[in-house]
């Protein structure tokens, strides 16, 4: 699916500063921003970021990774002081959200910001917090616990219903990234537990909060393979201003904690929406934002808040919902601009819209094949479905109007493969 070719550039309008190049996140903003007349810098460690080469990318320049959060705050100053005109930045990653609030003071003086503050992003990407303040606001969550102590583990053990997955307290600054290590019986809880805990934080989130580095339990719920719903979109500050955009994960890799690959649209839940104004109130968020909810028998229970870019955000760009320009205007202030995008967002009707990253479709489906990780129906059943589905498919990166993020991608993985071989065999091969 294309969007409408490039405006005019707006001249005089603040330019766009986006980060983290491998992320379909940036890629979906850069190209909406670019067919908005919006000038776009993309800043990577890197050269070889998918998004750092489409044509709607202005100017490349090269930064510390915020995984060394003091280089990066002063690369980011610095280069905030030299530019002639400050421009919007907004976060594309759990990092870059909590180092734009930690240091929004003085941040707000060379870049133009929709920041909600520390409170609020770190209220959402801390699990212990979001755990408090979604059962605060209503809404339901999976059984969780956050283990002190020994002698809390064998509670845990006790009341637990097993399978349950260990996860991070936070993705900000964690050495590893890892979603989750599943524990299948009581008696494994203690040692995969303290394994877990090595995987360490960057100094500067620690003394931040030192409590971080204890990892928490959840329950595992098997229906989070294929039953996670989302809901992604905008609030303002007043919290008046909110729109939606509802959908269902059919797809991820691995299988049973990983990256989207398929959606589909889904209506929005009313209820569910209307806890998520209620958090947001609640601790003062304003911004993008995608949540995700497993679907089970009984109920959706939420898991995640991600109060940033995210990276099937160009399936809600292809559905009317100009994220990135709703937090441009947003930022500078143009409150007429902002009404005027989100009626035309309400307005916008569906016509069975879905998400499909067709590259990490195929190899899925042709690598398990092989292996025999995936039975032979179900490989058909996925052909027919992305075959029904052609006409209203929203692909993160393919795109005849700007091919090369695409062709960069293809040879990042090829590269990608190569260099890790074990890492790509589990995951794309074996599904784990």
């Amino acid at each position: 699916m294309l969007e409408q070719a490039p405006q005019v550039r707006m001249e005089g309008r603040p330019s766009v500063l986006l980060f983290s190049a491998g992320f379909y996140g940036t890629l979906a903003a850069a190209r909406c921003f670019g067919r908005n007349g919006i000038d776009v810098t993309v800043a990577d460690p890197g050269k070889l970021g998918p998004a750092s080469w489409s044509r709607f990318v202005g100017r490349r320049v090269q930064c510390p990774p915020e995984s060394q959060a003091e280089a990066f705050v002063e690369w980011l100053m610095d280069l905030g002081r030299r530019e002639p005109m400050r421009h919007v930045l907004y976060p594309t990653s759990d990092e870059l959200a909590w180092l734009v609030s930690v240091h929004r003071e003085a941040l707000s003086e060379y870049f133009h910001l929709y920041d909600p503050g520390i409170d609020a992003v770190y209220g959402l990407l801390n699990k212990r917090k979001l755990f408090e303040a979604g059962q605060a606001a209503g809404l339901k969550l999976p059984r969780t616990w956050f283990p002190e102590s020994e002698a809390d583990l064998n509670v845990v053990s006790r009341e637990a219903r097993f399978p349950v997955l260990i996860k991070p307290t936070t993705q900000i600054l964690y050495s590893t990234h890892r979603k989750g290590q599943p524990v299948q019986a009581p008696e494994q809880l203690a040692e995969e537990y303290r394994a877990f805990s090595r995987d360490g934080y960057a100094p500067m989130l620690v003394r931040f909060d030192p409590a971080v580095s204890r990892p928490m339990v959840q329950e595992f719920h098997p229906e989070a393979a294929e039953g996670i719903y989302s809901l992604s979109g905008f609030v303002d500050e007043t919290g008046e201003l909110f729109e939606v955009r509802g959908a269902m994960k059919v797809l991820q890799r691995p299988r049973r904690l990983g990256v989207g690959v398929c959606f589909e649209s889904a209506p929005v839940r009313e209820e569910l929406a209307a806890g998520l104004q209620r958090l947001c109130k609640r601790l003062g968020y304003h911004g993008v934002f995608e949540v995700e909810f497993i679907q089970t028998k009984d109920d959706f229970l939420l898991i995640d808040f991600n109060p940033r870019y995210y990276g099937q955000m160009g399936f809600d760009i292809a559905r009317g919902l100009p994220l990135p320009l709703l937090a441009y205007h947003a930022a500078l202030g143009d409150r007429d601009a902002l009404r005027r995008e989100l009626r035309a967002a309400r307005d916008w009707r569906g016509n069975g819209e879905v998400f499909c990253n067709r590259i990490a479709l195929e190899m899925l489906l042709n690598l398990q094949r092989l292996s025999g990780a995936l039975p032979e129906d179900e490989a058909r059943q996925w052909r027919s479905w992305l075959a029904s589905h052609r006409d209203v498919a929203v692909d993160p990166l393919i795109d005849s109007d700007d091919l090369m993020p695409t062709a960069v991608e293809v040879a990042q993985i090829l590269y990608g493969s190569a260099r890790h071989p074990r890492a790509f065999i589990r995951m794309m091969v074996l599904n784990r």
